[in-house]
């Protein structure tokens, strides 16, 4: 069952579309629930001469829409301008707005990479598999990224390629992420993946590329025969 947003200021004829989502927008109590619930991929660039135009004529609010440009103009930082924007409407208590705005100034903190990463994970967690990836790629161009942080993300992309793309490439992926952390964990993703997305010879053949470590080896065929003896009991596999 969905949730109810109850607004009682005036619901725009045209809604304001979110370009990166393609959200429509009917209301500021809207666009308040938007940004609380994308809070970490929110800058200023959401706030848009489209979007502040939409709450000046749309939503009749002329003087939130002042408010919220001249702190845009002025540069004000962004946890000044969700402010203004959450005081607009009565959808959140003082303690709420409180909470979210220390929660802005510490994605502020973040280095670039990481902030880009943190979003990866989120829409991760929401199964939005190819918009983590892209976060997740672009984390990995960043600057100054440490080889452990770097090995991190690529297991994260592996796991978003096993939905959106291949085993084999997931295989790689999980791979080279083992290659930077040393995580036999990952490396049993590795082999793991890599036998979902070969034949049998293939995978015999491949698999001494990505270890020789018996113990590797022999807990991921544990892993295998119990997923397809579970499988052919009628069970779910559990992740």
């Amino acid at each position: 069952m969905g949730k109810i947003i109850v607004c009682c200021g005036k619901l725009a004829d045209n809604p304001y579309i979110v370009e990166e989502t393609g959200k429509k927008l009917y209301s500021v109590e809207e666009i308040c629930h938007y940004v609380r619930t994308n809070i970490y991929s929110i800058d200023l660039g959401f706030f848009s001469p489209m979007l502040i135009n939409f709450i000046k004529e749309e939503l009749n609010l002329p003087m939130v829409a002042k408010k919220l440009k001249s702190l845009i103009v002025g540069n004000y930082l962004l946890n000044d301008v969700i402010t203004t924007l959450f005081c607009s409407c009565d959808l959140y208590s003082k303690e709420e707005i409180l909470e979210i705005i220390e929660l802005v100034k510490y994605l502020a903190q973040m280095p670039a990479w990481e902030r880009r990463a943190y979003i990866g994970y989120k829409k991760l967690e929401e199964r939005k598999f190819l918009v983590a990836l892209k976060y997740f790629r672009g984390t990995l161009k960043e600057e100054n990224l440490a080889e452990k942080d770097y090995g991190i993300v690529l297991r994260a992309m592996g796991i978003c390629l096993i939905h959106v793309s291949s085993f084999k490439e997931a295989a790689e992926c999980f791979y080279k992420s083992h290659k930077h952390t040393g995580s036999k964990e990952t490396l049993i993703f590795a082999l793991l993946a890599l036998k979902l997305g070969n034949p049998d010879k293939e995978f015999n053949d491949r698999v001494n590329e990505f270890t020789k470590d018996e113990t590797v080896i022999s807990e991921a065929e544990r892993i295998w025969k119990e997923a397809e003896k579970n499988a052919l009991n009628g069970e779910n596999i559990k992740n």
